[in-house]
């Protein structure tokens, strides 16, 4: 069982969300780096739709600081997500530095 609920419902989800918080750190960022005095209306208004309040006169790193902290629910724990042994299955065969050469470089025969 999870210790924390989850902010999400499926993978799907949980990508739109994140998507759509890279993007308003994006524009965060770019504020802050063209040394912006107000905060758009349309950025604004986004960052309220995430749940996070804009108090006046909050300075861009803040709010940067504030979206970070709200992506964090919908990152994974990758200690409760890690997988049980590899994703691949082989024979445990390790090949050499000229085998994967030759395959990288297109070279390998394997008839």
């Amino acid at each position: 069982m999870d210790a924390q609920p989850r902010a999400y419902g499926n993978e799907a989800e949980r990508r739109y969300h994140l998507r759509r918080l890279d993007d308003l750190l994006e524009a965060l960022e770019r504020l802050n780096l063209a040394e912006a005095k107000e905060l758009p209306v349309a950025v604004k208004e986004r960052i309220e739709k995430e749940g996070i309040m804009v108090e006046p006169g909050i300075s861009f790193s803040r709010l940067i600081e504030l979206v970070w902290a709200q992506q964090e629910k919908y990152l994974i724990d990758l200690k409760a997500d890690r997988r049980k042994g590899s994703r691949r299955v082989g024979d445990g065969v390790v090949a050499s530095h000229r085998v994967l050469d030759a395959f990288i470089l297109g070279r390998l025969n394997l008839a």
